[in-house]
């Protein structure tokens, strides 16, 4: 574990604490969701002498995890045990962005005073502001407004596109959690990913950037070869989300409930490709809007129009490719062929990297999903009536 360093900052304010050694490392980074890690820290270790253990303690202290110069990963303490015998304490953490998902929008905003209303506003302004005023202790967003007494944990790049324009109503009696809210905005066609990267920029603290990315993966040059740079240990081909027939249901009960459903009518048409009728059918009660219902719905019909081919993908180490310079989003090529097997060869959005780093060495596997997914499906039909009409009466 020689390149590697953990290092302990204080949530509140990122200030770097301390530096802790480590006998075994686990951690994962996983596309526009937490991820998780877990430390063992050998508790005869001289460095430990003098450190100020009021530090190890859950939701006070950020771990982060820095491989040469650059920092992978980073999330609170979530919880810690020892075990008496090994004399080994094991620290078990999430991603950053696990704090989020323990926030509520339940207050007024600048918008509106019965909580966060907009209209026509782009998707990432809303995911920005919704994050300063909830999750955040951030910049003022318009005059003299209470603001939550988060850790200011987050940086943005505020000249990056206000991105697609969406109405959104958070009402704040409503208690709606914060990252699911940002993650439903994100998860719907024409929506976006994202991730939260970390530098240390040499002020004494530790800075986390929230990086917006499009929906569909960032290009890279990276090539993965099956026996070149990785081994492909196994490739599954499933039909589980397939659908030709998509719907959702909004807020409302019975007829007076907000209702879009589309049909793939080519793909249970077309010679060499067609199959029967599969509906997949999803509730949203919150969603009040019909083209945030028919945005979800379209996002299904573009899942399920293919069957979900993927590989598993573990790097050799010291390769060409590592998890030093691959990052969740990132699209990567990769080919895998056996004697008598066509295989694959295609492009992937690289959704999880797991390393696992020992005495021994260091392992990372990839979990990837194909970039088609996210292709919009042509021609699909409304259900009921016109397109851009919903059940709803």
């Amino acid at each position: 574990m020689a390149d590697y360093r953990i290092l302990l900052s204080e949530f509140k304010t990122g200030k770097v604490l301390a530096e802790i050694p480590a006998s075994d490392l686990q951690y994962r980074s996983v596309l526009s969701a937490p991820g998780a890690a877990r430390v063992q820290v050998p508790l005869t270790a001289k460095p430990l002498e003098g450190l100020d253990w009021s530090l190890i303690s859950p939701w006070r202290t950020l771990v982060h995890v820095q491989r040469g110069p650059l920092i992978l990963w980073a999330g609170p303490l979530v919880s810690w045990d020892v075990d008496m015998a090994s004399e080994m304490m094991t620290m078990d953490l999430i991603g950053l962005w696990g704090y989020y998902r323990r926030c509520i929008i339940n207050r007024e905003s600048p918008r509106s005073d019965i909580g966060y209303v907009v209209n026509q506003v782009g998707q990432h302004v809303i995911a920005r502001e919704l994050i300063q005023l909830y999750g955040d202790y951030s910049a003022d967003l318009g005059g003299n407004y209470w603001r939550s007494n988060g850790p200011d944990s987050l940086t943005f790049d505020m000249n990056y596109p206000a991105g697609k324009l969406r109405d959104r109503t958070y009402l704040w009696y409503e208690w709606k959690n914060l990252g699911e809210a940002i993650e439903q905005l994100a998860a719907v066609i024409d929506g976006f990913d994202f991730r939260i990267d970390h530098r240390r920029p040499g002020t004494g603290k530790i800075v986390n950037d929230f990086v917006f990315l499009p929906q569909g993966g960032t290009p890279t040059s990276f090539i993965l070869e099956h026996g070149v740079n990785c081994d492909v240990t196994r490739v599954t081909s499933d039909g589980a989300q397939m659908c030709t027939e998509t719907g959702v249901n909004g807020t409302g009960e019975g007829w007076g409930q907000l209702k879009t459903w589309w049909y793939n009518g080519g793909l249970e048409a077309e010679a060499g490709r067609r199959i029967p009728r599969l509906a997949a059918i999803e509730t949203h009660n919150s969603v009040s809007e019909y083209n945030t219902a028919a945005a979800q719905a379209w996002r299904l019909a573009a899942v399920g129009q293919t069957p979900m081919t993927v590989p598993e993908v573990r790097l050799h180490p010291g390769g060409d490719v590592s998890a030093g310079n691959l990052r969740v989003g990132h699209i990567v090529r990769v080919r895998a062929r056996l004697a008598a097997w066509p295989g694959v060869e295609g492009d992937y959005i690289v959704q999880e990297i797991d390393t696992r780093v020992t005495g021994s060495g260091e392992e990372t596997t990839l979990s990837l999903v194909p970039v088609s997914i996210y292709k919009r499906v042509d021609g699909l039909e409304a259900g009921d009536g016109d397109p851009g009409k919903s059940r709803k009466e």
